[in-house]
């Protein structure tokens, strides 16, 4: 049995369409034939509040309700010619998108099981991605996309073009800087940061980073301005709220000086989608 996906939109609220092919060296008559779409999240459960350790790791299913469909019943099957069916699946749109982090993990499988007359079940599965899809609110101003942070020595801000971007895109805006004080910068640059929670255990990393600028003066007599295009990596996680998992994605703008010995900096959030 070999299970193909023809077309569709693997995102919540999509549909997709399966091609089930089944051959055979012999004749055989088949009783039954189910297609069933799962989805599975895991995540790590502590017994306590104060419990030092990581917890235990838990998997169930995603879905509120199981997805199974008939294609074949009472069926003789042949040695000569593969018998092919056709299936369809709504994917729940509710239902989270595929997410394999270091610790988060949803994972979507379309299964097949061929009952027969005599002898052994035939099962096959394979993995399926389902995408995540972008949630834009339109008719935002300039000032929405405006994040910005006072300290003594300096004014912050960060101007975007855009915050919500797709995988394997690119977060695009300046970065602007006015000095109170003569401060020598040993680096500016613009960091993508990921946060991962999978019930009781959390995982946070640099995606990305790039320099703007390196070992530079900054003097109060002129307001600073760094152009920057931050690559979102092509491979990477979706933005996500579901169940025990959450990923979240900050973009984070540092100006590292000698005199501070903490860098200025000033973060947003910032939504990553895996669809078109």
């Amino acid at each position: 049995m070999e299970i193909e996906i023809t077309g569709g939109s693997a995102r919540p609220g999509g549909t997709i369409d399966l091609k089930v092919t089944i051959r055979s060296k012999k004749a055989l008559k088949i009783k039954s034939g189910q297609v069933e779409l799962t989805c599975t999240e895991q995540w790590w459960q502590k017994e306590s509040p104060r419990d030092s350790g990581q917890g235990n790791l838990e998997t169930h299913s995603a879905l509120k309700q199981p997805l199974v469909q008939s294609f074949i019943a009472d069926t003789e099957i042949t040695d000569s010619e593969p018998l092919v069916r056709y299936a369809r699946f709504q994917i729940p749109t509710e239902a989270p998108p595929t997410v394999h982090g270091s610790i988060a993990q949803v994972s979507w499988e379309v299964s097949g099981r061929l009952e027969m007359e005599s002898g052994d079940p035939v099962t096959k599965s394979q993995e399926i991605t389902v995408l995540s899809t972008p949630v834009v609110n339109s008719g935002r101003s300039a000032a929405d996309l405006t994040e910005e942070a006072t300290f003594t020595g300096c004014i912050l801000a960060m101007v975007l073009v855009n915050d919500v971007v797709g995988a394997g895109g690119y977060l695009e805006g300046e970065l602007r800087a006015r000095m109170n004080v003569t401060d020598q910068a040993k680096s500016i640059r613009m960091e993508l940061h990921s946060s991962e929670k999978a019930g009781d255990r959390n995982d946070e990393s640099v995606r990305e980073r790039i320099t703007l600028e390196s070992d530079v003066q900054l003097t109060s007599e002129q307001p600073y301005v760094w152009a920057f295009s931050l690559p979102v990596p092509a491979r990477t996680l979706p933005t996500v709220q579901s169940g025990h998992t959450t990923v979240s994605w900050r973009l984070k703008a540092v100006v590292d000086t000698d005199t501070k010995a903490e860098a200025y900096h000033l973060e947003r959030e910032v939504q990553i989608f895996t669809s078109t």
